[in-house]
């Protein structure tokens, strides 16, 4: 048994309360667009700053950090300086760190600096930049003003709009000491939408900016990071079986695209079926005139048709087994069907034609006309999970980073949505009314059918299999979700979490008094090498 259980919610550690995707928006250049306050802060011998930036702007000389306290304005200024050129001030010194001008995409800056050593450093994704010994033995004065979006020429004020930031900001964090690169290269691969995070906390968090009062068109926008709190992760969409199948089982909206035609995209999904016949499908999207438009399913193997024209390869998949499987499409380059992230079938497909927005798309049953005419012996039978369109064709690569080596539970990655692409999310099908027999399942109801364990619901103790933990070693977990941790031995661990429903996964590691301390984890998104730790998850 363990000997501690100590429960994080009295710290409070959940994503709403870090500004996570709470992004600054600047939409102008004016100086009308800022954050100004006093922080309260000390004299410093040491300091970091680091945040994500997305510059809308194309000219030069533009800054989004300033402290300024009585008879220097420019104690602390971080900012573009000729364009390329990202410069940090500290009082009278300054220096810059020549990079590739990168407009309208984020970019992740860090600027450090240490008193002792006097080394000051510019990071600019992960890596290091440009360093300067700068204001070696000296402190940062005390009790200044903070404006965010603009530079002070004096203490709050006489900002220039042609010094004025604009884009977007977002996880500004300021720490009374210098990050070393290895943590600073942690914060950068954590991700936009990551929880990176140090041993030490930042004494300015990004909570206390987003607290601010925001003047002129300044706005606080949500962000295109995935929900953690994601209400279909776990859930599988099931389908009766094969015995009871109806056309009345569907689930079925207009989608919007973000665009009139569509020249590319991908459909992704993992599959289950429970039927033994060999013409069933399991999406279809018709418009007017073209009740073909996409189909997904078998007609004796396994298919994918675009506008009326079809793809068959000589594969027709088992029942009672999952499958992750991709089919993808682009009409200068053609299709591919992937299987558990391999390429089985590609070719031409739909050369020069695009899908029209305006239809009807089905998740269940194959549509004779716009939103009907459905037919009892091509609906499908079996279970579907975390299926996503994107506006893309995807690559082998990306196909398989989806598949994630069988990793059922895996989600999108960050990158697909910030990017806005995907188009239809699993949990767009979730917030849809089911027709029919039609369930969204979790827990032992969708194991029974075959679904695997991702939400933590619904079990009852005396189910627990402790084969079915995944060890990870040199693997560690990193995200907003902790809920606690246990010292004491690994598998009284394993049954806290299990017997914890909101407990996912577990990173352990051994303490400076040579005790095991395993962390219990809400999600296991963000995966890191770490060669002290060992991380268990529960995957059956």
């Amino acid at each position: 048994m363990f000997a501690r259980l100590a429960l994080l919610t009295l710290v409070g550690l959940v994503a709403g309360d870090v500004g996570h995707n709470k992004f600054l928006d600047f939409p102008s250049a004016t100086t009308a667009n800022y954050i100004s306050y006093n922080p309260e802060m000390p004299a410093l011998t040491g300091l970091t700053v680091c945040a994500w930036q997305q510059k809308t702007y194309t000219d030069d000389r533009r800054y989004w950090f300033s402290y300024a306290v009585s008879g220097s304005d420019n104690e602390i200024i971080l900012g573009e300086g000729t364009k390329g050129q990202y410069v940090f001030y500290l009082g009278r010194e300054s220096f810059g760190a020549n990079v590739e001008s990168q407009d309208n995409v984020w970019v992740h800056v860090c600027a450090a600096w240490d008193s002792d050593s006097g080394v000051a450093t510019i990071s600019v994704n992960g890596e290091a930049k440009g360093t300067k010994e700068m204001k070696k033995g000296g402190a940062i004065t005390a009790g200044g003003n903070l404006v965010i979006g603009q530079e002070q020429d004096s203490v709050g004020g006489k900002f220039d709009a042609n010094q004025a930031f604009v884009g977007r900001l977002y996880n500004i964090n300021v720490w009374n000491y210098a990050l070393n690169s290895t943590q600073v290269a942690f914060l950068y691969e954590t991700g936009l939408c990551g929880y990176g995070t140090t041993e030490v906390e930042p004494f300015i968090p990004y909570l206390d900016i987003l607290k601010q009062e925001t003047a002129g068109e300044l706005s606080i926008q949500d962000g295109n990071c995935p929900d953690l709190e994601d209400a279909s992760d776990g859930k599988i969409l099931r389908f009766p079986p094969q015995s009871k199948v109806s056309t009345a089982n569907y689930l079925q909206f207009a989608p919007d695209f973000g665009a009139d035609t569509l020249g590319a995209f991908s459909i992704c999904t993992w599959f289950f079926k429970t039927y033994g016949d060999q013409a069933r499908y399991f999406l279809s999207y018709a418009v007017a005139g073209l009740d073909n438009s996409i189909i997904l399913g078998e007609q004796a193997t396994l298919g994918f048709w675009v506008s009326n024209e079809r793809m068959l390869t000589d594969i027709l998949l088992d029942q009672q087994t999952w499958y992750h499987l991709c089919f993808t499409w682009a009409s200068d380059s053609g299709a591919a069907i992937y299987v558990d992230g391999a390429k089985v079938k590609e070719g031409a497909l739909a050369s020069g034609k695009a899908v029209k927005k305006g239809g009807m798309l089905n998740i269940g049953q194959e549509q004779d006309s716009v939103g009907g005419r459905f037919d009892a012996n091509q609906a499908f039978a079996g279970s579907l999970y975390n299926l996503n369109m994107f506006n893309l064709k995807l690559s082998d690569e990306e196909v398989a980073k989806l598949y994630g080596e069988g990793t059922f539970c895996e989600r999108v990655p960050d990158n697909y949505w910030v990017s806005n692409n995907v188009i239809i999310a699993y949990k767009d099908l979730f917030a849809v009314k089911p027709a029919g027999d039609v369930t969204f399942d979790s827990g032992e109801s969708a194991w029974r059918h075959g679904g695997m364990h991702c939400a933590g619901g619904d079990l009852d103790e005396d189910a627990h299999k402790p084969d079915c933990w995944k060890t990870e070693e040199k693997i560690k977990y990193k995200d907003s979700g902790s809920l606690g941790y246990i010292i004491g031995d690994v598998d009284a661990a394993k049954a806290a979490c299990y017997a914890y429903e909101k407990c996912k996964t577990l990173t352990c590691g051994v303490t400076k008094t040579g005790e095991t301390k395993c962390e219990m984890k809400e999600t296991f998104e963000k995966a890191k090498k770490d060669k002290k730790k060992t991380s268990y998850t529960y995957r059956c």
